[in-house]
């Protein structure tokens, strides 16, 4: 603070080019008056009985007035100014009789016209939170506010910092609205590129794939063979996973009720090898990619168990449908069992992307259920699955 011979002039902060930068990216010092600031400080002059109100900006070296109740000029000089000190108070600034307080006492504003004797100031902050003005009270006469006046005030500090801060707001609005939609726009562009790749590489490793098992059948498999066929195979499901992900993840149609034992009787036509007891039944809400999350559970349990039986419950309890799939294979250890989830993690010896129970998973929760992993007593793993009834 910089002291005159009788008064304090109004401190400059330490970040004075941040705070300026801010208010002069509120694009509103000497702009006309608008009704929205006026009425505000129209409100304050009637609910505490002054005869000025101002919503104050400070600039580097004047206080500019947006909106101005009782004072002939819509600026003055900062350094004499009552709200160059409120604009860096952390709460209400108020000066009771300033003819007592010695920062003010021989204060232009006070010995001269307008004659401020009371003063009541609560800054305003931009979005960013710097002080780049305040909202304030003025009387010709000492005075002081009681708790509730005190609150009102910053009610309407509030409201007018508010005002400040809407075209601000609304250009960020516009700003992420049109950010957003450049990137719905640029994902819907990825999908349609997805798609057209996964399924012309489909296609074509389809195509592959038959040439190759033609071939091989024709003159015998080899070691190196066995390599190309598995390497087909599985860039083949790789692509039919990645398909499976995408529906998953972004189907859009509606649920429904439906019967598990009806999709049950649809997968269970696909393993002809293994040996399936089946009790119980129940109606759950899903559509049709309930019938990839059997088949993924199975086609593992035939693969990395090994099992040649698999047991199928379906339970109804009080506020959900239970189904436990458990198989009589290998079972799976502890510590993958927390990672059998996971995004790409895989396990066993087939070399997979690691996707099918992953995709299994949250198609599992969009449909609002769970599903989760448990050993198989004596031997095998058991998949649980909870749906909403």
């Amino acid at each position: 603070m910089t002291k005159s011979s009788n008064f304090v002039k109004a401190p400059v902060p330490v970040n004075e080019k941040d705070r300026l930068r801010t208010l002069y990216g509120l694009h509103i010092l000497d702009t006309p008056t608008e009704e929205r600031f006026d009425r505000i400080t129209k409100l304050a002059l009637d609910l505490f009985n002054v005869p000025i109100s101002t919503v104050t900006l400070v600039d580097s070296h004047r206080e500019w007035f947006k909106s101005c109740q009782g004072l002939p000029n819509r600026e003055g000089k900062r350094a004499i100014s009552f709200c160059g000190h409120a604009v860096l108070s952390e709460d209400i600034f108020i000066i009771e009789d300033a003819t007592k307080d010695p920062r003010f006492a021989g204060n232009p504003m006070v010995t001269k016209k307008p004659f401020i004797k009371f003063y009541a100031g609560v800054s305003l902050k931009a979005a960013n939170g710097q002080k780049v003005g305040a909202f304030c009270i003025k009387d010709h006469k000492p005075r002081s506010l009681t708790a509730e006046e005190i609150d009102s005030l910053k009610s309407l500090a509030s409201w007018a910092e508010l005002e400040l801060n809407v075209r601000e707001l609304s250009q960020a609005l516009k700003a992420r609205k049109s950010a957003e939609n450049k990137v719905v726009e640029l994902n819907n562009t990825l999908k349609l590129l997805n798609k057209m790749l996964t399924h012309d590489l489909l296609n074509d490793l389809t195509v592959v794939k038959g040439l190759t098992d033609l071939y091989f059948k024709s003159n015998g498999q080899n070691e190196k063979s066995k390599i190309v066929s598995s390497a087909v195979t599985r860039s083949v499901n790789l692509v039919k996973q990645m398909r499976q992900l995408e529906a998953a993840l972004e189907h859009n149609a509606p649920l429904k009720m439906t019967p598990i034992r009806d999709v049950l009787g649809e997968v269970l036509k696909l393993f002809t090898s293994i040996k399936f007891n089946v009790s119980g039944e129940g109606n759950v809400l899903a559509d049709d990619a309930l019938f990839s999350v059997i088949e993924n559970i199975i086609r593992n349990a035939q693969v990395h168990g090994q099992t040649k039986r698999i047991d199928i419950v379906i339970k109804k309890e009080k506020d959900c449908v239970k189904m436990r799939i458990a198989d009589f294979g290998k079972g799976i250890p502890d510590e993958i069992k927390k990672q059998l989830f996971v995004e790409g993690f895989k396990y066993g010896p087939t070399g997979n992307s690691g996707l099918g129970l992953y995709i299994a998973k949250k198609i599992i929760e969009r449909y609002g259920g769970e599903i989760l992993v448990e050993d198989n007593i004596p031997k095998g793993a058991v998949f649980v699955i909870k749906f909403i009834s």
